[in-house]
């Protein structure tokens, strides 16, 4: 099920004004002088920052008028100017693209593929920068407004792995709204009585083309998702990624999830598939990750995490090492910790 209608329409809008602010800031960067580029960047730049301020503002501006039509009145009116402070200056945004080319030039590239990257950057700078303007003044707004309890987390197809994992998410209005560069996901406001619900990542996944798939997630973790792996648990273990020397020859491996708490550690630890958690002491397990905190009294403490002593492998060396044999490979999933 997708979001009611108003908040369906609030994104569209959303995305249309990002494109459309996005082409012209490109045609701005489109007219620079290849012969000289930071004289000629650094004159338009002006115009630049004119047309992105002028998007962050009407992307703000549509959060209360969208918010009245859903939920109703809110306890004040959102301020769409401050809502484009909070993003920030422009100033090293709309340096870094000519940084970008010049750098590009230096080492050897032609101008015209070096002004493109430039053009790429500063694409995907303006995107982010005006879906930053329209999310703090949907959260401001959501806030002022007693009804809504929650917010949810919108995600849009084409997405990436990390975005998927996220989607129909429900956080409270105290969390913040993590996103990446170019991160077109969104926020829906929940009430109480509110019942409808959004895809989950799953669902969300078979939703997607074969290449959307194998872009955001891999081949392997493509494969690995179609024999029962845990999407969370595919695109988690990619933050931990290493090569490491096991078994007698380097193999990818992770570190994500292996201390005796996490799913692949206690099963690497305990060597049963089923387990969810692994016991304090024990010869399989080894200090994975150290650390000190410092206690309420104000005190330092050292802590040290146990893990598993053996490799949490990553789907793609699960799939080789099993060599074309499905029951391995399963085997080997359940093992990793990626079948739950």
């Amino acid at each position: 099920m997708t979001v009611p209608a108003p908040d369906e329409a609030h994104q569209a809008e959303r995305a249309a004004q990002a494109a459309t602010t996005a082409a012209a800031v490109r045609a701005v960067w489109g007219g620079v002088d290849p012969e000289d580029l930071e004289g000629s960047w650094l004159a338009r730049a002006v115009l630049a920052a004119e047309l992105i301020r002028a998007g962050q503002l009407a992307a703000a501006s549509t959060a209360d008028p969208w918010l009245r039509q859903t939920v109703g009145e809110g306890e004040g009116a959102v301020d769409p100017e401050a809502a484009v402070a909070a993003t920030g200056d422009l100033g090293v945004p709309l340096l870094y693209p000519l940084l970008i080319a010049l750098n590009r030039i230096r080492r050897g590239f032609s101008t015209t593929l070096s002004i493109l990257s430039g053009a790429a950057f500063l694409e995907m700078v303006t995107r982010t920068l005006i879906a930053d303007a329209g999310r703090i003044a949907d959260m401001a707004g959501m806030i002022a407004r007693p009804r809504v309890v929650s917010y949810v987390r919108v995600v849009h197809l084409p997405a990436c792995a990390r975005c998927v994992i996220l989607a129909g998410r429900e956080y409270t209005l105290s969390e913040g709204f993590e996103r990446h560069p170019r991160c077109d996901c969104t926020v829906a406001p929940r009430r109480p009585d509110d019942t409808w619900e959004l895809l989950s990542p799953q669902q969300l996944f078979e939703q997607m083309t074969p290449a959307q798939q194998r872009k955001a997630f891999g081949a392997s973790g493509v494969d690995a998702i179609a024999e029962g792996a845990d999407i969370a648990q595919v695109v988690n273990a990619r933050l931990g990624m290493q090569t490491v020397t096991a078994y007698g020859r380097e193999v990818h491996a992770t570190k994500e999830g292996v201390t005796r708490r996490g799913l692949a550690g206690a099963r690497l630890i305990t060597g049963d598939p089923t387990a969810r958690t692994a016991p304090r002491t024990g010869g399989r397990t080894k200090v994975v990750s150290e650390f000190t905190r410092r206690t309420r009294t104000g005190r330092e403490q050292l802590v040290r995490l146990r893990g598993a002593k053996a490799p949490r492998l990553m789907p793609e060396e699960i799939y080789r090492q099993a060599d074309g044999d499905r029951d391995h490979a399963i085997r080997l999933l359940k093992r990793n910790g990626y079948i739950v």
